[in-house]
């Protein structure tokens, strides 16, 4: 199955990550980076989403914990599955005052469009961690079980962030192993999706808990299933694909990038500031834990290896799903 081969090489990466997170960052960079200047932040998603949480609450404990004493500000640039952010980053080629929020998409986008870009035109600074898949239903609709969804007896409407997206071929394959048509419908955020969830525009959707526990713990949503390999802390109630008889173990991977050709002192800076951000016990319990984030750091280089081995799973399960263009 595809999700079995997803799943052994992903199992890799988070190992190897495990390993490479011990190994020592490099030299300091220069002393006057930033230099006064303020850091912008880009989210390729709309406000209320998870690029926009992460880029956030990254802001904020790197400033309250003093980790770095430059000006922060976030910048939403929706639009196209990342690709307007992505041409904006690039735009700023050579500047290492600007990071952009990094998940699947960062991936995924350029194997789907014609951007002109792909994730090799960037500079990889740190992937922060691991962040599971949700299948969501409404608690006002007719649905309240996985056996629900296959008993359906009609195409359902799914939703979630971008055609081609982790989300996309998670719905994919749920419709596959089970045998229910679905019908994909891409959102340009996480809060859209939530939104069209809540409206009962869609019949499902398949997203993180991130942007979804509020409405899970009000009594909106109700997770069926989580797309990890054992059940979450976070929602321990929440049976994984898996022990329901499907074989979906994808997720999606959190991480910044800076723009291409920047200065290797400036990039091993921006590493060492992630470092210590991923260490400061602020960002688990106000980060990583509400938001059910799997902890798995890894520094530029390993980043970089791990974008490179992520963009082959990526191109197979596309091209398997028949959704590469």
């Amino acid at each position: 199955m595809l999700t079995s081969k997803l799943m052994r090489r992903t199992a890799l990466s988070l190992i190897a990550g495990g390993i490479a997170a011990l190994t020592a960052l490099p030299a300091a960079a220069q002393e006057d980076f930033p230099g006064g200047r303020g850091i912008e932040l880009v989210a390729g998603y709309g406000p209320g989403g998870g690029h926009d949480t992460l880029l956030r609450t990254m802001a904020k404990i790197l400033q309250q914990e003093g980790i770095i004493e430059a000006p922060l500000s976030v910048v939403n640039k929706p639009g196209g599955s990342s690709a307007v952010a992505m041409g904006y980053l690039n735009g700023h080629a050579g500047d290492a005052h600007f990071l952009m929020s990094a998940t699947s998409s960062h991936v995924t986008t350029p194997l789907i469009s014609n951007v002109g870009l792909d994730y090799s035109d960037f500079t990889p600074i740190a992937r922060l961690g691991i962040d599971p898949e949700l299948l969501l239903v409404s608690t006002k609709g007719p649905y309240s079980s996985i056996d629900d969804l296959k008993a359906a007896g009609k195409t359902l409407n799914v939703g979630g962030t971008a055609t081609g997206s982790i989300e996309h071929i998670v719905a994919i394959e749920f419709g596959e192993q089970t045998g229910v048509e679905v019908n994909f419908i891409p959102f340009q955020s996480d809060g859209e999706v939530v939104s069209a969830l809540l409206s009962g525009q869609v019949d499902f959707t398949i997203g993180n808990p991130g942007s979804s526990r509020d409405f899970i713990e009000a009594g909106n949503f109700t997770a069926l299933a989580v797309s990890t390999d054992e059940r979450i802390d976070l929602m321990p109630d929440v049976p994984t694909f898996q022990e329901q008889g499907l074989d979906i173990t994808m997720s999606v991977f959190r991480g910044v990038t800076a723009p291409g050709d920047i200065d290797p002192a400036e990039r091993d800076w921006l590493i060492s500031k992630m470092k210590e951000l991923s260490e400061n016990p602020e960002w688990k319990a106000v980060y990583l834990d509400p938001n059910g984030v799997v902890p798995g750091f890894l520094p530029g280089d390993e980043f970089s290896a791990y974008l490179e081995e992520t963009q082959g799973i990526y191109s197979d399960a596309l091209t398997e799903l028949d959704l590469l263009k």
